[in-house]
């Protein structure tokens, strides 16, 4: 077989079959590479506090390089600014977001339609179990935690009870949204506070928010929100499937072209299981190929000929 092998011809054929193989595989790891493209892991340097003015910026959007990453400012709460954002969960538990505005202390000013206003930050205060708004906390305090992406803008569904017709409860916690409400500008995204103090945020040594750190008013009706980094861990198996699927064509190729020589060989020793026509066949002692007779062109053939063979005329 490697005799035969070795010739022009089945080398020619095995270079052919060696670069549709090489683009099967390549495919192959086309598709392995895109199952696992849309997956979103954790990222340890989100999570030291920063100034919130190297991820926020006047006018700017953020991308998903910044989304998730944990700020800290110093400034203050505007009070009545609060309003509830429902549908909020909590260790599985259904309840509210406090959503406050927030001006910093080292802040621009814009001017709009309303006059001259301090930019703010949009902060989700706190999660609260009940449909109650708790005062600001009042003077200068330094806040700390993640800054989550908008949600949809959508209107509240919540259906109001008696004497709670003045409670102010909206769908979403959505930085365009909020500017309309407060009529004031602000910086996009919304912080959700780990952390309030009336000094400097209580860190590690890691430069990330201590677990034992609180909010100032904390209590059973109102925790820190602890929002974590948005991660995405799955495959997509039908990308998988494509990827078995290539390696499966590419040896079905090879297969295929050891499939042609092993028949060429066995063709070769032994040319009567593949002869069909009844009769005997010889062998060429000058070249050692088979030839056999064929009675309708009253002419002898090579087993791998088409044309009658001159040489082999009135052969035996």
């Amino acid at each position: 077989m490697l005799k035969l092998a070795f010739t022009p011809r089945w080398i020619g054929g095995l270079l052919a079959v060696l670069a549709l193989v090489t683009g099967f595989v390549l495919l192959s790891s086309w598709q392995l590479g895109a199952s696992t493209q849309g997956r979103i892991s954790a990222d340890p340097a989100k999570d030291v506090v920063r100034p919130y003015s190297q991820i926020l910026e006047p006018g700017g959007y953020l991308d998903a390089s910044e989304v998730d990453t944990v700020v800290e400012a110093t400034g203050s709460y505007v009070s009545g600014s609060s309003y509830l954002v429902e549908n909020k969960l909590h260790n599985g538990t259904q309840g509210f977001w406090v959503v406050s505005l927030f001006e910093p202390v080292d802040t621009d000013t814009v001017t709009t339609s309303f006059g001259n206003s301090p930019r703010g930050i949009g902060v989700a205060r706190a999660w609260t179990p009940v449909a109650e708004i708790p005062a600001e906390p009042e003077g200068e305090i330094t806040i700390a935690g993640r800054i989550v992406g908008n949600d949809p803008p959508i209107n509240s569904n919540l259906i109001a009870t008696d004497g709670a017709e003045d409670l102010k409860v909206i769908g979403s916690a959505n930085s365009s949204y909020l500017t309309n409400w407060w009529n004031a500008p602000l910086f996009n995204g919304i912080l959700a506070v780990d952390s309030e103090s009336l000094g400097d945020t209580p860190l590690t040594e890691q430069g990330t928010i201590e677990p034992t750190a609180t909010l100032l008013e904390q209590g059973e009706n109102l925790l820190p929100i602890n929002a974590q980094q948005v991660t995405d861990e799955t495959v997509d198996w039908l990308n998988i499937f494509y990827a078995v699927e290539w390696i499966v064509f590419a040896g079905f190729a090879l297969y295929l072209w050891w499939r042609l020589l092993k028949d060429a060989v066995e063709k070769h020793k032994d040319p009567a299981l593949y002869f069909e026509y009844e009769g005997e066949y010889w062998v060429d002692e000058a070249t050692g190929k088979p030839y056999y007779y064929d009675p309708a062109d009253n002419a002898y053939y090579f087993f791998d000929e088409v044309a009658p063979s001159p040489a082999h005329q009135g052969k035996p």
